[in-house]
């Protein structure tokens, strides 16, 4: 089986995706190159911005990831997945028009969050991703009403924060000011003193500076982890052994 990942969004949110995978395979019993599935990562870097096409301030992503899409197809790509919580904003067109199946990372963040026991559920995510409403397409009514949101002033600092992901400043120490790992907890802070019992890293790029698995006993849910998990069991259901030396055992 082949794999094609839609990164680029972020470039450092989709190499630490391939790292991830990697160890979690390596840990499952991997020892050899032929152990793992073949992956071909296009970095969409050149793709108008999700989140500013759904603030309605860019162009869509839309054409580019299925022409992306479509050549990972050509390629024997039989499962594709976007390293981007907004780009799931679009993933039943692009499944429609790509024509193979997508992994659905913010639909199973959802399930996993449902499935806790958190009366509250904190949300961090990009400006587009909240405005293009790409969380709460997989909730009802009566779930729509657990989920608690960051301020005005808060969403200013997510924002900040994504875009020191992908500067210099995430390699600044971690009491300053911008780095994002620092600017993630404070939104962190306010979500959990607003009842949040678990929160959702709704964006990719977050992973790359803030790791945490909890922050004050509060459960934090990491789409990225979450996506590596769906792309592992992938490999597990699959049996994958692309000849008798590889086979998994």
């Amino acid at each position: 089986m082949k794999l094609g990942i839609i990164g680029g969004n972020g470039v450092a949110a989709t190499n630490l995706l391939n790292t991830m995978i990697e160890q979690q395979l390596t840990h499952a019993g991997a020892y050899r190159d032929c152990h793992h599935p073949e992956i071909i990562t296009w970095q969409a870097t050149n793709v108008p911005s999700r989140s500013m096409y759904l603030e309605g301030r860019g162009e869509s992503f839309i054409p580019g990831y299925v022409e992306i899409g479509t050549q990972l197809k050509n390629l024997g790509c039989q499962q594709l997945c976007m390293c981007c919580n907004t780009a799931h904003f679009a993933i039943d067109e692009l499944t429609s028009k790509i024509g193979i199946p997508f992994f659905n990372m913010v639909e199973q963040v959802i399930a996993r969050a449902m499935q806790s026991p958190a009366k509250r559920i904190g949300l961090i995510a990009s400006d587009g991703c909240l405005k293009g409403r790409v969380y709460e397409k997989y909730l009802s009514p009566s779930q729509l009403e657990r989920m608690v949101y960051p301020d005005a002033d808060f969403q200013k600092m997510v924002t900040a924060g994504i875009c020191n992901v992908k500067n210099a400043n995430r390699f600044l120490p971690t009491d300053n000011e911008n780095n994002p790992q620092n600017q993630f907890e404070q939104v962190c802070r306010f979500l959990h003193s607003k009842s949040a019992e678990l929160i959702i890293l709704g964006c990719t790029d977050i992973a790359v500076s803030f790791q945490r698995v909890e922050y004050d006993e509060c459960p934090i849910l990491n789409s990225l982890q979450v996506l590596c998990d769906m792309i592992c069991q992938w490999v597990y259901d699959h049996n994958f052994s692309p000849n008798t030396e590889g086979k998994r055992t």
